[in-house]
């Protein structure tokens, strides 16, 4: 219980000072490289409090010049600081439209570059995937959980359609990646932080540019295969082994 009441303190703290920092860079024009060294030094404190081991894997694979969609499990909060920590990239997430209204910090979010999305009404998440659309023509990697929420068990809910025809839209390359180990650090439903390992490895890119648009699902398909097979190992019919869950 010290270890959740120490990061929920360092995080309330650290977000509050980089939201600040980040609204101020964006205020004075700063180049996007600062903006991002600040998100990405957010995120490796959120990891340093919680006692994480944060392991990348493969980050060869995707050139620091280039852009991406990366497409990603997602298990817990742990999720976004530590693939901003782990990913050297100009990263935007898609973010609850609820989050935009804290003060301070959700005008950081819109500031900055980040996608509101209310996945319960289609016309404004439509909008969002355009927006989406438009930060990455500004040179922004995207990353995107296709499962539209934190799954509360090991395996993974079903892929969303969005990220794809975002991915096919913009002609850029989809590059799925495994997160493994924030389900142990913070599952959903639970707060109570534990520290302990987590990585994140990357696969190689899947080109989009020439792709038709009836080929989304393929591209779900696969992209999913891989992380699954990341998580979990070889497997049958896209469901992972038992697990134990961790208390």
């Amino acid at each position: 219980m010290l270890r959740t009441i120490w990061v929920v303190f360092v995080a309330i703290f650290v977000t509050i000072l980089f939201s600040l920092t980040t609204i101020a860079l964006v205020t004075v024009r700063a180049r996007e490289s600062l903006v991002a060294r600040a998100i990405r030094t957010w995120g490796r404190l959120i990891v340093w409090a919680a006692g994480i081991e944060l392991h990348a894997e493969n980050l060869e694979l995707i050139d620091p010049a280039k852009r991406y969609i990366l497409i990603a499990n997602h298990y817990s909060y742990f999720d976004i600081p530590c693939i901003f920590a782990a990913i050297p990239q100009p990263i935007r997430f898609m973010a609850k439209v609820s989050l935009f209204k804290i003060p301070i910090f959700g005008w950081a979010l819109a500031r900055s570059g980040f996608i509101p999305i209310d996945r319960k009404n289609r016309r404004t998440a439509v909008k969002s995937f355009d927006l989406a659309g438009q930060r990455i023509r500004r040179g922004n990697t995207i990353v995107i959980f296709p499962e539209e929420g934190r799954s509360r068990e090991r395996a993974m809910r079903p892929f969303q359609r969005g990220a794809f025809l975002l991915a096919l839209k913009s002609e850029l390359p989809i590059v799925p990646m495994a997160i493994k180990g924030t389900f142990d650090v913070m599952p959903a439903g639970r707060f109570r932080i534990k520290s302990g390992p987590v990585t994140i490895t990357l696969t190689p890119p899947i080109e989009t540019a020439g792709v038709s648009v009836r080929d989304k699902d393929k591209l779900s398909q696969e992209s999913r295969s891989r992380i699954e097979k990341l998580l979990f190992g070889e497997t049958t019919a896209g469901s992972p082994p038992m697990q134990p869950e961790t208390e």
